[in-house]
């Protein structure tokens, strides 16, 4: 079992409206979440689960250079508030990601911050967040790490609200889909992790816009709200990059048969006659038949991709491999 999780944050001003919105993003299961489910097991006294979620402003530096958050951590680099979660914050959720009454092995945690949450008046710079469980206090630093995210900086105050939501999935496939824009059942795996310059039409400049914004892979972009703006993209063609990335996932192959050209691009398989294809893959059960029928599968990332990036992405990481 494998314990992986998503979250996506939101900021709404005084009024309730939502004026940025994060897409969904991985975050980092550290180590000590491991200590703390042995704990709970073993039904030690004291210890908890989910307990609080705390915030901070990390270090300053990761404005220039984004690290990766490491599972090793099990604190925040600089913990400014943290907020004691009740019950009700903290629920089931199916696959889709719609609330169930009974138990299931999908989490998810919601949580607002606000300037009565922070510590000083103004504008807080925050980078790092975590939830904390075990024989966590209101104290900063106490209690076991459940996960660790490092992200940009967001500057929280002037009356704004941080929305945060976190799902948690305590299985072997992938973490619960994500909600708004992206609950309809999409597994992400298959090229969900390619980057989101890979879809027709992106280029450089929408694609550092859309990196910025926190959509960095397919995966991210078919989780966005298409209705709330990343950067200065117009939202006709963040709905079309949405519907592209939404093709590619959707798709449904069995590459079982073809891992002999897991090395290939999908442009150098495209371009095979069926009955080369098929030898190729040095399974004597593949016929040319299958291997047609193959291509006429993978043909459909030509409406989807770049030109350049069919000549570069392989069957394996077309995979996820």
């Amino acid at each position: 079992m494998g314990i992986k999780g998503i979250y996506c944050d939101e900021l709404a001003d005084a009024a309730g409206r939502v004026t940025w919105r994060s897409g969904w993003r991985s975050n980092a299961i550290v180590a000590s979440c491991d200590r703390l489910l042995a704990a709970l097991m073993k039904r030690e006294a004291g210890v908890q689960g989910i307990l609080y979620w705390a915030i901070g402003s990390g270090d300053a530096g990761w404005d220039l250079a984004l690290p990766e958050a490491t599972p090793a951590a099990s604190w925040l680099v600089s913990e400014v508030a943290r907020q004691q979660l009740s019950p009700e914050q903290i629920g089931y959720v199916d696959q889709s990601g719609a609330p169930a009454g009974t138990p299931k092995n999908c989490l998810e945690i919601t949580a607002e911050f606000g300037v009565g949450d922070l510590p000083a008046e103004g504008l807080t710079p925050l980078r790092e967040f975590g939830l904390f469980g075990g024989d966590a206090t209101a104290g900063a630093g106490t209690g076991l790490m459940v996960d660790y995210v490092i992200h940009p900086r967001i500057d929280l105050g002037g009356g704004l609200t941080l929305r945060r939501t976190l799902r948690l999935s305590f299985a072997s496939g992938t973490p619960p889909d994500s909600g708004p824009g992206g609950g309809d059942g999409i597994p992400l795996g298959f090229g969900a992790d390619l980057p989101v310059i890979s879809i027709d039409g992106v280029g450089e400049d929408f694609g550092a816009q859309l990196v910025s914004g926190g959509v960095a892979t397919l995966g991210d972009l078919v989780r966005i709200d298409p209705l709330i703006a990343v950067g200065e993209i117009p939202l006709v063609r963040l709905r079309e990059f949405r519907a592209k990335a939404r093709l590619v996932l959707g798709l449904r192959l069995d590459l079982a048969p073809f891992t002999g050209l897991s090395d290939r691009s999908v442009s150098d398989i495209l371009r095979e006659r069926p009955e080369s294809l098929a030898r190729a893959t040095r399974d004597r059960t593949v016929t040319p038949e299958d291997a047609g029928r193959f291509q006429e599968q993978l043909a459909t990332l030509q409406i989807a991709l770049d030109d350049v990036q069919l000549q570069q992405v392989t069957l394996a990481q077309l995979g996820g491999g």
